[in-house]
């Protein structure tokens, strides 16, 4: 699994940024994140989020240990909403993803002017914005697919059982 999770940091950061065309980052680790929280135990999920920010970390961050900081602070309130709501409807999944990529893009604004005095409060709406709104589009999807690979991947039947 950390070799996959390598994978696809990989593939965001690098393949994924030319068809965004680098205006903004399709952050597919994010929604694994969520999916983790909405899906997965505490400790299989935090380790998971926690992977994914340190390779994220390893890859792209200027503030060592901001993303998986952030990723692991997402992990844990998709945790805790996922306790109180109806994890399966799609408008549920598309609206906490928008906000969770919303507030990790104001995370970073504030930590970024915080340690370097960076002024890029301007990025919230080039940067940001559009990639909470694509983001939250595809995370419905993006949740089926990675419902499906969970099954294929712990070979496990999640249909209820067929009467012969």
């Amino acid at each position: 699994m950390p070799v996959l999770l390598l994978i696809t940091v990989i593939v965001q950061t690098t393949i994924l940024d030319l068809f965004t065309f680098g205006l903004f980052s399709m952050e597919i680790s994010l929604v694994i994140a969520i999916y983790a929280g909405f899906h997965l135990d505490t400790l299989r999920g935090g380790l998971l989020s926690l992977a994914l920010g340190f390779f994220l970390d390893c890859l792209a961050g200027a503030i060592f240990g901001l993303y998986a900081f952030l990723y692991l602070l997402i992990f844990f309130l998709a945790h805790i909403v996922a306790d109180r709501v109806y994890r399966e409807k799609p408008a549920l999944v598309a609206s906490f993803t928008a906000l969770c990529a919303l507030l990790k893009g104001l995370a970073i604004v504030v930590f970024y002017h915080s340690f370097f005095g960076a002024d890029i409060l301007s990025a919230l709406p080039k940067i940001y914005l559009p990639q909470a709104v694509v983001l939250g589009a595809l995370s419905p999807l993006l949740f089926k697919l990675f419902h499906r690979f969970g099954v294929f991947l712990h070979a496990e039947d999640t249909q209820p059982a067929q009467r012969i």
